[in-house]
């Protein structure tokens, strides 16, 4: 049997799996978005910026989960800097949201080519909730590191708080779908169900790099043995 470290690890196969799905909806994006007025309200939607974020997110933690002998310097390094740039992008989209000056050009790459369709200028933007949870899981993987205690807790609780939204916005669409069978309104949150689903799935992995780092650790332990005796 191989030993436990040169493994393929669930955190490893969620986040290439994510990454997968990412890249694949990123070049349709333009072919399915949604065509409304700036002033006209809409429903949440999955953005393609919060693809970007979860497919970032997602190889930081396929990085970090690598069934590698030994974890190198530099993938780790890597892995920060992906981190650190949904961290910079979603700061960017909430001051945007929090002052009203918005920079058109960073959403120039997802708008479509037609001019016929109307839509809002700013339709690739993430809600502030998607920024706000990109932010919070993309601060969890910068700050993992499973040989010290106080990182991997304040690991934990920023894993912890970014599933908050989420979590909010899944009961709420729940509550819609078997409760409020007379009400059509929308639920009032800023994920959409793929958005929730997919911070969900990265939840997991992230939460299976937590054990899988523990049961690595136990795995290195040698167990005394005792001395054969002759027959």
């Amino acid at each position: 049997m191989a030993p436990l470290y040169r493994r393929i690890s669930y955190s490893f196969g969620i986040g290439l799996a994510l990454v997968a799905v990412c890249l694949i909806y990123i070049p349709q994006w333009r072919h399915f978005n949604p065509g409304f007025q700036q002033e006209t309200p809409a429903p949440p939607y999955l953005t393609p910026w919060t693809v970007v974020f979860v497919a970032l997110l997602s190889l930081a933690l396929a990085i970090l989960s690598a069934p590698l002998t030994r974890q190198r310097p530099s993938l780790v390094v890597v892995s920060k800097v992906l981190c650190a740039l949904v961290i910079c992008c979603s700061v960017v989209f909430l001051l945007e949201y929090a002052t009203g000056i918005r920079f058109p050009d960073l959403d120039i790459f997802f708008l479509p080519d037609s001019a016929g369709r109307r839509i809002s200028l700013y339709a690739a933007r993430p809600s502030p909730d998607g920024a706000v949870t990109s932010l919070l899981f993309s601060a969890s993987l910068l700050f993992y590191r499973a040989d010290l205690l106080w990182r991997k807790r304040l690991y934990q609780i920023l894993l912890a708080t970014a599933v908050v939204l989420p979590t909010i916005a899944a009961v709420q669409y729940l509550d819609v779908l078997f409760f409020a069978r007379h009400s059509f309104a929308p639920p009032r949150t800023g994920l959409s169900p793929a958005a929730v689903t997919l911070y969900f799935l990265l939840a997991s992995g992230m939460l299976g790099l937590s054990f899988g780092a523990r049961l690595q650790k136990a795995a290195k332990v040698d167990l005394p043995r005792r001395p054969l005796r002759p027959v």
